[in-house]
């Protein structure tokens, strides 16, 4: 893990899932509305910079101090970010349930009803299939067929019951 933040770091599917599914998907599904589906960005270079200090195991407190650094190199660099990112680096109860919230899915124990396990379960299950039409479309130019959209129903199944069940 750097101690200076830097764009443009290449991270791995363990980091993205925990950011995206353990802090975004999570907030999405604690609302009060949780009925519609979304398709959320990719999180910010930031976010999973910070996401993996996380997973590296820094304290709280040391992820508290990479995010002002975050934030100050985002300054001197005239860069702006993103609302929710902004959110997390400016706001120290936020970025405590980033902390938290990124540990727990990565740990496998996130503390959240059936109902919004269940909603973060589709989200993971959504994009999985997702990703893998559009790798056939890609690379064959057509759509997927019955056999290969069995196969991928079923690994997505299995894909989020390993990310999302304790």
């Amino acid at each position: 893990m750097m101690e200076e933040y830097k764009e443009g770091i290449p991270y791995g599917d363990e980091v993205k899932n925990a950011v995206r599914y353990g802090y975004q998907y999570r907030k999405e599904a604690e609302k009060d509305d949780s009925s519609l589906q979304y398709c959320l960005p990719d999180a910010s270079d930031v976010l999973l910079w910070l996401g993996n200090a996380i997973l590296s195991g820094y304290v709280y407190d040391k992820v508290k101090e990479l995010a002002k650094k975050a934030q100050k190199w985002l300054k001197d660099n005239v860069k702006k970010a993103d609302k929710e990112t902004e959110t997390i680096l400016e706001n120290e109860a936020e970025l405590k349930v980033f902390y938290e919230y990124v540990l727990e899915f990565s740990e496998h124990r996130m503390s959240i009803a059936d109902e919004q396990r269940k909603y973060i379960k589709e989200e993971i299950f959504c994009n999985y299939e997702a990703a893998k039409e559009s790798e056939i479309y890609t690379k064959k130019g057509r759509m997927a067929t019955f056999e290969e959209r069995k196969i991928i129903v079923r690994e997505a199944m299995e894909y989020a019951e390993e990310l999302i069940n304790e």
